[in-house]
């Protein structure tokens, strides 16, 4: 058996290895993350989400019919408003911003860019 990895290995082994890397790896992948999307914003402030914002499954305050909610957190963008744990399509998406209820669909549009 040798002592020494093949060369692939070997390779991969140095980048692991390399820690120095690892900050500007998770800085890019950051980035990424918090860039807002595109075309999307609050129909009364402009905000824009980005990948991190995050909005709760909850039957609550604001113009949205009373429903069965599951609690589920996610970035309601990323389904056009459907909640990936019941499967409820919200016709409200409330800002976290400036907090005021518009249509979701109104959050979309060449109008809001």
């Amino acid at each position: 058996m040798s002592d020494t990895l093949p060369e692939t290995s070997a390779q991969l082994w140095v980048l692991k290895r390399d820690s120095s890397l690892l900050g500007e790896i998770v800085d890019e992948i950051m980035r990424d993350v918090d860039e807002p999307f595109e075309g999307i914003r609050c129909p009364r402030c402009r905000w824009q989400p980005s990948a991190s914002s995050r909005w709760t499954c909850y039957s609550g305050d604001g113009p949205e019919p009373p429903f069965a909610a599951c609690g589920t957190t996610w970035n309601t963008f990323t389904t056009r408003g459907r909640c990936p744990g019941c499967a409820h399509q919200w016709r409200w998406t409330s800002c976290l911003r400036c907090h005021e209820w518009s249509p979701h669909e109104d959050w979309y549009g060449s109008d809001n860019s």
